[in-house]
This record gives C-alpha cells, sequence and structure tokens, in this order.
C-alpha cells in the first residue's frame, strides 16, 4: 500500500525548514514572512478575477483558499500562521485548518487585514517578505521584499521534490488519467470540443478555476494551435484527430498530461500517434541522472526524423533532416519543463543556487530546461509532430523542402498535430513515469 502525502508531510516541513533555514542565514535575514496574495478586481468592476495562491505559501500549506493569510518564519523557531478568515457574508470564509498539517504551525485567527498585519513582528527590519505584496504590507518597513538572490536559491531548491511532492504530483496524475479516460470516450462519440471539456471536468471533479491550467481541447485541425483554448459548442462535421492537454491539482501539485487520438479512418495519421508514443517511451528510458536535458531533445529531434523518414513524409536520412532544420518545422516547441507548485516549475535555467541564468541554445529557443537531470527532478517530457502551415510554408520554398512530400504533409493539415506527454520523476538509477503509472492502475 502506497504511502500518503499525509504521512509524508512532517518530513517534507522538516525539509522547508531545513531549506529556509540555510537560505535566510546565507542571506542574512533574520526571518521570513510569506504572503499568500489576495485577489485582483477586474479593472472597473466590482468582482475579481479568479485566485491564484503563491506556490511560496502553498509549497507549505495543501489549501487554495486562504487569500490574506501569513506565514511567518524565523530559523531555529516554530513557523506561525496567521490564517485570514474575514468576517464575510458576501463570500464564502475559509474554513479553520483542519487535516495532517496544521499541527506544524502556531497559528491564529484574524477577522479583519488589520488584524493580521498586527499579528507580525514589530520591527521588519532584516525580514523579507515573499509573495505579491499588496501596498498595505510593501510599506511595513521589510528589508527586502522578493530579494533577488533569497528568491533564486529556494526556487532552485524547488528542483528537488521531497516525498511529499512526489506523492502529491502522482495523485495529481490519477485524477488527470481518469479525465483522459473519459475525454477520449467523448471523441469517440463523436462530442465537441465543449462537449468534450465538460466531460472532463466531470471525470476529475475539478472546476475550471481549481485545474493547474486552462485545457486544450482541439478537434482536427485545432491541434495545430500549440495553445489552442477556443472549445467550440459546435460539433464538426467530421472528428478526424483530436489532442488533449489537460492536467489537474493535488495539494497545489500540478499534472501535466497531453494524450492524441486518431479516428479509425485516419489510417496515416493514427500511425503518427502510435510511432511518436513508441518513440517517447523509448527516450524516457534512457533518463537517468548525469544525462543533459538538452541530449534529450536533440535525441527527439533524431527519433521524430526517423519518422518523418518511415512514414514517407521526407525523403531524406534522420541525422541530415536534423542538420537541415527540417524537424524543428514539425517539432517546433521544446520537449519538456519542470513541473512541480508550477506547471512551467521553476529554475529549469539556472546554473546553481546562486546562479547565473544557463544560455539558451540558438537552435531551440523554447526549451525550457537547460539542467543536467538529477535524482528529485520532475518534468514533462512531451514530444510533437505538427502540420502549421506558417511553420511549413517557409520550408516548402527551401531546397530541404525538395525531400518533403507534399501531398501527404496536406493531407494530415486536417489532422492538425500529435503530442504525447508524459510526467517524469528522476530516481537514483532512472525515471519513474508517473503518467503511464497513474492509467496502468487505472487499467487494472
Amino acid at each position: 500500500m502506497s504511502v500518503t502525502p499525509a504521512e509524508l508531510y512532517p518530513a517534507h516541513h522538516d525539509e522547508l525548514l531545513r531549506r529556509y533555514s540555510v537560505a535566510l542565514q546565507k542571506q542574512a535575514y533574520d526571518g521570513v514572512v510569506i504572503f499568500a496574495g489576495s485577489p485582483h478586481p477586474v479593472f472597473q468592476d466590482d468582482r475579481s478575477y479568479p485566485f491564484l495562491i503563491s506556490p511560496w505559501y502553498r509549497q507549505w500549506v495543501p489549501e487554495r483558499d486562504h487569500a490574506g493569510s501569513l506565514i511567518v518564519l524565523r530559523p531555529g523557531e516554530r513557523p506561525r500562521l496567521v490564517c485570514y478568515q474575514p468576517r464575510d457574508y458576501w463570500h464564502v470564509v475559509p474554513a479553520a485548518p483542519a487535516g495532517f498539517w496544521p499541527g506544524h504551525f502556531d497559528i491564529v485567527s484574524a477577522g479583519t487585514p488589520a488584524a493580521a498585519l498586527a499579528e507580525l513582528p514589530d520591527s521588519l527590519s532584516g525580514w523579507a517578505l515573499l509573495g505579491e505584496a499588496d501596498p498595505a504590507l510593501a510599506g511595513l518597513g521589510f528589508e527586502a521584499i522578493n530579494p533577488e538572490a533569497l528568491v533564486r536559491r529556494l526556487h532552485f531548491d524547488r528542483l528537488y521534490k521531497t516525498a511529499y511532492e512526489l506523492a502529491c504530483l502522482g495523485e495529481a496524475n490519477r485524477i488527470a488519467a481518469r479525465g483522459h479516460l473519459a475525454a477520449g470516450e467523448a471523441f469517440a462519440a463523436g462530442r465537441s470540443e465543449f462537449e468534450i471539456h465538460l466531460t472532463y471536468l466531470r471525470a476529475v471533479g475539478q472546476t475550471d478555476a481549481q485545474l493547474p491550467y486552462a485545457n486544450i481541447v482541439a478537434l482536427n485541425e485545432h491541434a495545430a494551435t500549440l495553445h489552442y483554448d477556443a472549445s467550440e459548442a459546435a460539433v464538426p462535421a467530421v472528428s478526424r484527430s483530436f489532442l488533449l492537454d489537460a492536467g489537474a491539482d493535488c495539494a497545489g501539485y500540478a499534472a501535466d498530461i497531453t494524450r492524441t487520438w486518431a479516428a479509425p479512418s485516419e489510417t496515416a495519421f493514427g500511425e503518427l500517434v502510435a510511432l511518436l508514443d513508441e518513440a517517447q517511451q523509448a527516450l524516457i528510458e534512457n533518463i537517468r541522472p548525469g544525462v543533459e536535458y538538452l541530449d534529450l531533445h536533440c535525441q527527439m529531434h533524431r527519433q521524430i526524423a526517423g519518422i518523418l523518414a518511415a512514414t514517407g513524409l521526407v525523403d531524406m536520412a534522420p541525422d541530415d533532416m536534423t542538420e537541415a532544420g527540417i524537424t524543428s518545422a514539425f517539432f517546433p516547441l521544446g520537449l519538456g519543463h519542470h513541473l512541480g507548485l508550477q506547471v512551467h516549475d521553476v529554475a529549469g535555467k539556472v546554473a546553481g543556487p546562486d546562479g547565473p541564468e544557463l544560455a539558451q541554445p540558438a537552435a531551440h529557443p523554447f526549451l525550457r530546461n537547460l539542467r543536467p537531470v538529477e535524482a528529485g527532478n520532475v518534468f514533462t517530457v512531451e514530444p510533437g509532430i505538427y502540420f502549421i502551415p506558417q511553420l511549413l510554408e517557409p520550408l516548402r520554398g527551401e531546397p530541404a523542402g525538395r525531400a518533403v512530400n507534399w501531398s501527404a504533409v496536406e493531407a494530415l493539415l486536417p489532422c492538425g498535430g500529435v503530442r504525447i506527454e508524459d510526467d517524469v520523476a528522476v530516481t537514483a538509477t532512472g525515471a519513474e513515469n508517473l503518467t503511464r503509472a497513474a492509467f496502468a492502475e487505472l487499467a487494472a
């Protein structure tokens, strides 16, 4: 029986205490206040945008509705949580802290912003503030607000997931996998993008605002728009293909999964889906500590070149294809990104806890992870083969374009593209595919 996040939280909390103590000592701060954030009003309106809690806060507190709350942390002392519970009959007031985590904090409740601020230290000289500070906080005399060096070190620490975080990420994948299976059935039944989206939400039991990112629900040529977000309500005349990029949340940790389906009549496109799925799994088998993520990205380009050659889309040796830049027209994005409290999690482009930023390879401008693979990392592996007219048309006019079977490409344009995305946790000896494990559990 697997260990639950609740059982793993105490060690996670202790690790956060250690990380913050080291970071504050190195940066010579007496303490830190972590602000959960507050809702932002819509311009010239009397309502607010959906509230997103600060990742710094949610790493400690697995709640989503703690707007206005604060964590006061001084190294060597028990953390103090100021839980903002406004006296409000217009909106739902956050419940009193309960569950597996409150016992690790000294907790006080505050019914007004002024009462919450009164719980802060009398002097904030030597203290740092982390979070999106509203004016009431910014003017209290903090030594620094989101100081760059402290932020960089804490972001770097987030590259290495605790066992609690891995359990949350695994559960997020299990929730999202349910949604993907339900969405696939809705596609097979001929539903519209909007209907498929609603099916997904029901299956995962989360609202749009609770998901870690907006679902990409793309039928047919819409899959060629990488961040497609229209979700049309009308059913297309013919449903040829379906790409779903959709995740789920568990205690603030995100799943990020993409699957692609082909209608039975689209045999050529279905072959591409199957071949890319095989290539993606083969690549993941090569992941282990010490491998450069950039090398994995380049290896995937070579595998995609092999698929383009094997399916007759491009008549050129795979190595020559990557050298000529042909694969970039079909696979223009990066292989993946770090994953955790944020979908595109932090620190994928820093050399170490004190910086500097790693140089972006000119040939791969959209690659989000430039670091070597290390145990404790969690990142996505999401190769794709897309039929994007604005990228393919320039290739048609180049010498290399003569190797492209344009009639075959044009036949696939109505299918948009293929993407297969899994979430991978790096172990000491290899990699655990959190996404495939989640689907396997559901199948069992």
